[in-house]
């Protein structure tokens, strides 16, 4: 347990409520914290405030595979204090704001809301990480996921509509389910990545729906010859991602979608070679994994299997397909759509992924 360590709130309040119990967001309150935990969630969110709180002067995190293959990455505890104040500041977050933690610590997202609550004197409430999340109380600012926040919206219509501020991010925003929602709070879609300390750029999706991005203070951003993204963060240094993006001005981008194969599904960021590589001991033939636009997930990752029709056991092979995709692979890599349909070959013969 970390016996000093670094304070970045002197003056401030937070504190941090599990499972009925608050705390002060402090370091003494860590041997308490430790005592009353017992779910693995909750743990972890402990466990993140021990390092936090502790003498290293770095956060290790591990990248998502924004710009490139998963790695790991230090952050400076200072960087993600920085961070933490241009959100703050952005949404008018005052001490004693009322916010809702609901993603899991071990990424970006999650540990930036206790640093947020922290640095900014936040009263927080950590519920377990889940599909459809249940805070108890009405909530002044709250970041989730796409899907989270649909589902949260569906199940808990008085919590949502009493929410002020929500931010989605970790996943392409689909704007068309807010357009029959009841009584909303104001929604703002965050845009960023682990390198770049969660969101750097932010755009309203309610009640306006901005079509552009606009950086946060600090961040500007152009693009290479591809028209892919590339960032200069606030300490002088350049982040070239493999997003597509039509730049406006230095402070103001459109996304227009991935230039590489990852596909982001709810947030969970999903290598379709990967899946392949297991799906080949069940598939004999030609068949490749690719994301297509969907409503609640953002993208959704389809299997098209080489055929120019469909086999006669189109429902059988489909269940074979599926029950054993959700009985070996993780369970967001399941694909949610099987085809049979024409793959294209190149000119060497290699198969092409579906591009949409």
């Amino acid at each position: 347990m970390a016996q000093s360590g670094l304070i970045f709130n002197a003056g401030m309040n937070g504190t941090l409520t599990l499972d009925g119990r608050t705390w002060p967001l402090r370091l003494e309150s860590l041997e308490s914290m430790h005592n009353a935990v017992h779910e693995p969630w909750q743990e972890a969110i402990v466990d993140f405030l021990d390092r936090w709180w502790g003498n290293e002067e770095t956060v290790q995190v591990h990248t998502s595979g924004s710009t490139g293959d998963p790695r790991p990455l230090a952050h400076s505890k200072a960087d993600m204090v920085d961070s933490a104040h241009r959100t703050i500041q952005h949404f008018g977050l005052t001490p004693g704001t009322k916010a809702g933690l609901a993603m899991p610590v071990q990424f970006i997202g999650g540990m930036m809301m206790l640093v947020r609550a922290e640095a900014g004197g936040w009263n927080l409430t950590a519920v377990q990480p889940q599909a459809t999340p249940n805070f108890g109380d009405a909530l002044d600012f709250v970041a989730l996921t796409p899907s989270q926040a649909q589902a949260w919206q569906r199940a808990h219509p008085a919590e949502w509509s009493s929410c002020k501020q929500l931010l989605v991010g970790g996943g392409q925003s689909p704007a068309a389910w807010l357009k029959d929602a009841p009584a909303a709070p104001e929604i703002h879609e965050g845009f960023g990545m682990t390198e770049t300390i969660s969101h750097f750029a932010v755009r309203q999706l309610h009640p306006t729906c901005e079509p552009s991005f606009r950086c946060l203070p600090g961040f500007t951003v152009s693009t290479d010859n591809r028209n892919a993204l590339r960032i200069e963060l606030p300490d002088g240094q350049t982040l070239q991602t493999n997003d597509a993006a039509e730049v406006q001005h230095a402070q103001s981008f459109r996304w227009l979608g991935r230039l590489d194969d990852v596909v982001n599904s709810g947030g969970i960021k999903i290598h379709p070679a990967l899946v392949e590589r297991e799906l080949a001991s069940i598939i004999p033939g030609p068949f490749a994994c690719y994301g297509a636009p969907d409503v609640k997930w953002g993208q959704a990752l389809v299997l098209r299997i080489h055929a120019h029709q469909e086999p006669e056991d189109v429902d059988r092979e489909r269940a074979r397909i599926a029950t054993w995709a959700e009985g070996n692979l993780p369970r967001r890599h399941v694909p949610k759509r099987i085809e049979w349909l024409p793959l294209e070959a190149t000119a060497s013969g290699k198969w092409k992924r579906p591009r949409i």
